[in-house]
């Protein structure tokens, strides 16, 4: 039930005053609210030329009216003839028909995204000459549409630049119609808005050489189960085991019944994990390279059939991050769903540690066999070490680090390994070395 406001006006001579106060009041609120749409209005339609041929018209009419120079008279009906000239320009519904799309909705960081523009006149009458406006991103595209006949189409190429990666708006296309000063405008605004994916890039890792655990059924771990694939011991039979699971040679030998343990049997998990930190990376192209490596790793994981997880830290106020952490997974049904996501991703100051992350990560699942840590070069080994140290020791875990001043090398630190990457490309060959050791 919303609010309602009541007024009472007591006494009949104060009443009157009263209510005419109380009237001339609404109506001063009236003519606020008219004078600020109008104001909008005026200011949609009526260009920077318009408003300096207003003025001039205004000042030569006061001006060689009041003081008799005929000059600025005939000067200030020149202006007022051509903005009343310039009114029948904007008069009617729009005469156009846009259809606006992308020959693609996704393109890799460095490559030009195209599109297409159609205009079309579907009325019987003349379409006047237009202008087309496109708002890309916080840019804007803009072109001419000249004169068309009815049933006739007017085509547009444009070219979008994609140097950097990221999701970009496109749209909605905006015909404006003004007269061949433009002094007056109007807009008409498409509804369509297509959204442009800027993926990274990514290089190819042959699947061979993806991580240093080659293999495809799963991995043996030190959980001790009833049943599996990977036998371990035989035990002395205890009350509910499976009569299946005796083993008949040794308990004739021992002449107690025996029964089979088995190594627990895992699939192998690949979880990468992105630094967002910006303080880990020394430059943008330091973020980029790391955004394109979890890409690569992500992507041959999923063609390879393996179960992958690719995280990465959430934004938390700085104020919280005492007691909130936060831990955001990307979305890997299908390389394509990653790579969207990864284009959308940014560094920042407002995001935890990874040493956060991987133990967050660690508490949260226990399916991990091989983590990929990913950062930029001004990361501490410390930091990286207490990330690793966050897993459990059966689990291999890789730091990657991305340094364009760097030579490209692989080597040791405890538990954990080290690879840094001077240019993306690196990445394939280190993952081979690694992965033959």
């Amino acid at each position: 039930m919303g609010n309602t406001t009541r007024t009472q006006v007591s006494g009949a001579s104060g009443g009157r005053w009263v209510s005419l106060g109380l009237a001339t009041l609404r109506l001063g609120r009236r003519i606020r609210s008219s004078t600020r749409r109008t104001g909008g209005v005026l200011a949609a339609v009526v260009t920077p030329a318009g408003w300096l041929a207003a003025a001039w018209a205004l000042a030569g009419l006061t001006v060689g009216l009041v003081w008799g120079w005929s000059e600025l008279l005939i000067s200030g009906l020149i202006a007022l003839i051509l903005l009343v000239i310039a009114v029948p320009f904007l008069v009617g519904k729009e005469s156009y028909e846009v259809d606006f799309g992308l020959g693609h909705d996704a393109v890799v960081a460095g490559q030009d995204a195209a599109g297409e523009i159609v205009v079309r006149n579907p009325h019987s009458r003349l379409a006047l000459p237009g202008r087309i406006d496109i708002p890309v991103g916080e840019g804007l595209i803009d072109f001419h549409v000249p004169l068309l006949r009815r049933g006739h189409e007017h085509r547009e190429k444009i070219v979008i630049p994609a140097a950097r990666r990221g999701v970009i708006d496109v749209g909605p296309a905006t015909t404006a119609r003004s007269d061949p000063l433009r002094l007056l405008t109007r807009e008409f605004h498409w509804a369509d808005v297509s959204t442009l994916f800027i993926h990274p890039v990514t290089i190819a890792i042959p699947s061979t050489s993806m991580g240093f655990i080659r293999d495809l059924e799963g991995r043996a771990t030190k959980t001790i189960t009833n049943e599996d694939i990977s036998f371990h011991a035989v035990r002395e039979y205890a009350r509910g085991d499976a009569q299946r699971q005796i083993h008949w040679k040794s308990t004739a030998k021992t002449g107690t019944l025996m029964v089979r343990q088995f190594e627990e049997t895992r699939r192998s998990t690949i979880s990468a994990v992105l630094d967002l930190n910006v303080e880990s990376y020394a430059t943008e192209t330091e973020f980029e390279m790391a955004v394109s490596a979890v890409g690569s790793l992500g992507v041959r994981a999923l063609r390879d059939g393996r179960d992958v997880q690719v995280l990465v830290s959430g934004e938390v106020p700085e104020f919280a991050r005492a007691s909130v952490r936060s831990l955001r997974q990307l979305r890997v049904t299908t390389p394509r769903a990653l790579l969207d996501d990864l284009s959308g991703v940014e560094a920042s100051g407002a995001v935890i540690g990874l040493p956060t992350v991987t133990r967050m990560l660690a508490d949260s699942t226990s399916d991990t066999s091989l983590a990929f840590l990913v950062t930029g070069s001004t990361a501490t080994l410390t930091q990286l070490q207490s990330a690793a140290l966050a897993f459990p020791a059966e689990v291999a875990v890789a730091a990657v680090i991305c340094d364009p001043e760097s030579e490209p090398s692989v080597h040791s630190v405890g538990r954990m390994r080290l690879l840094s990457l001077g240019v993306l490309d690196d990445l394939r060959q280190l993952l081979a070395r690694g992965a033959s050791r």
